[in-house]
């Protein structure tokens, strides 16, 4: 199976912060409406005790982890990505299935030559993790390609 690459724990880690600013300046709200309402100190710690376990867990420590344990590759009836730590969940689409795929980019992933790649299919749509933009360039034409020639009865 095919690692992401190491640039997307950059990724993740700008794009968590970026989310971290938000609830850090929802924060500092709900702790001026604590002091505005004089109630009380603990408000205050339970505010800045959460701040602080998410920019641990969210910003340090998951996007480490993520890079470790997802895992993907392309067959010729299957794509498979493989994610987890403890909770592994293994997901196989179909090639026949597949209804199209989606290539988008944000300023972010750009920053890091990222490009995220989105597979449709009837019932659902599934968001590979990350990747190069030109992998997922790559692995975009070659599922078009497969889909293409692949011949079904439905």
């Amino acid at each position: 199976m095919n690692r992401i690459h190491k640039h997307v724990v950059h990724y993740l880690r700008v794009r968590h912060f970026w989310q971290f600013l938000i609830r850090a300046a929802f924060g500092a709200v709900v702790s001026a409406a604590a002091a505005y309402f004089n109630l009380p100190d603990w408000i205050y710690w339970a505010v800045a005790g959460l701040l602080a376990l998410d920019f641990l867990i969210g910003g340090l420590a998951r996007p480490s982890v993520y890079y470790r344990v997802t895992r993907y590759v392309l067959r010729e009836e299957v794509l498979i990505v493989r994610t987890g730590f403890f909770r592994i969940s293994l997901k196989m689409i179909p090639i026949r299935r597949i209804q199209g795929a989606v290539l988008s980019t944000g300023p972010v992933s750009r920053r890091y030559d990222l490009a995220n790649l989105t597979v449709k299919t009837a019932s659902t749509v599934f968001h590979m993790p990350p990747l190069k933009t030109c992998e997922a360039e790559r692995l975009k034409l070659e599922i078009i390609e497969m889909v293409k020639g692949e011949q079904t009865d439905v």
